[in-house]
């Protein structure tokens, strides 16, 4: 209701509390397809939801997207847990996609020829090796496989969500930053800007300017930061990454303090990207994709998460 009636629902997906719902505008719904999703639990043993990502993947005429909602680990110690999740969750949604991927592909295939071969397309756990693996002391320096796998298989990638890394220092020197308006500062110690310049599982990403205060933890209903026992460091914990591309473009990225409901506040940002339509298709269907697009006043895509 929000969105109006020029929206229509793509997809959605959850992992336990966890959410997100893919809208398009109807002016460009029709050039939508191979539209998938997938989750991966990163909780205890891997296996419990209330830690993890999901994602969902599909293409605007030729060019693909992949948004992610992750919810990685929690306390300000835990940065090498969250970049081993924050790999394993890239790196499971590649290897699960192009599995749905080949066996919607062989099941198309048995349909119509009935001496399909058996072995088509790995088994779900074997899928999982496709992709390059390394292990925790990789992560911790630039040793690591030179792109995310998400980056090479994906024309368009926004990954978000509550991605719980902690600006680094005590609760004492913070609030002295925060006091004093020394936002580059705290800048410098922020966990995931560090990662993003010196950690591969990173390379290809970036992130808007961070032109608003740490979101993370306040006091219910309340524009304090956290007043219980633990007085946990305030961090910008809400984060939005997106690939590198010089056809997507920041519009604006912006927290929403007026919202109080919750020890978090809430993060928004939009985009503008170009899409690509492939020469193969120039012809008459090229063309009534490309006047369709002109007649349009709005092509738009909403993630919610």
């Amino acid at each position: 209701e929000a969105l109006g009636d020029e929206y229509e629902v793509l997809r959605s997906h959850s992992l336990q509390a966890s959410h997100i719902i893919v809208f398009a505008h109807k002016a460009i719904a029709h050039l939508i397809s191979d539209l998938r999703s997938i989750a991966v639990a990163t909780g205890l043993g891997d296996r419990l939801g209330n830690k993890g990502g999901i994602s969902i993947s599909f293409k605007v005429a030729d060019s693909s997207f992949c948004f992610v909602n992750a919810h990685l680990a929690a306390h300000q110690h835990a940065a090498i847990r969250r970049t081993n999740e924050f790999r394993r969750i890239s790196n499971h949604i590649v290897a699960g996609l192009l599995h749905q991927k080949r066996s919607s592909e062989v099941s198309e295939s048995t349909s119509s020829d009935e001496e399909c071969t058996t072995g088509c397309f790995q088994d779900e756990d074997e899928g999982e090796d496709v992709l390059p693996q390394y292990s925790s002391d990789d992560l911790r320096t630039d040793s690591g496989p030179q792109l995310n796998p998400l980056i090479d298989v994906f024309d368009k990638v926004f990954w978000f969500g509550d991605l719980n890394f902690r600006v680094y220092g005590t609760r004492e020197v913070v609030d002295g930053m925060l006091e004093s308006h020394m936002h580059d500062a705290l800048l410098c110690n922020d966990q995931l800007t560090m990662l993003m310049r010196f950690n591969r599982v990173f390379c290809g990403f970036s992130e808007g300017p961070l032109n608003f205060f740490p979101t993370y933890k306040f006091d219910r209903d309340s524009d304090h930061y956290d007043s219980s026992q633990r007085r946990r460091v305030p961090s910008w914990t809400d984060r939005i990454l997106y690939k590198k591309d010089a056809s997507t473009q920041v519009l604006s990225y912006c927290s929403q303090p007026e919202i109080k409901s919750s020890d978090h506040r809430p993060v928004y940002a939009t985009f503008r990207s170009r899409i690509q339509i492939d020469n193969a298709f120039v012809g008459e269907a090229a063309t009534s994709w490309k006047r369709r697009i002109e007649r349009e006043m709005k092509s738009e895509a909403c993630c919610i998460s």
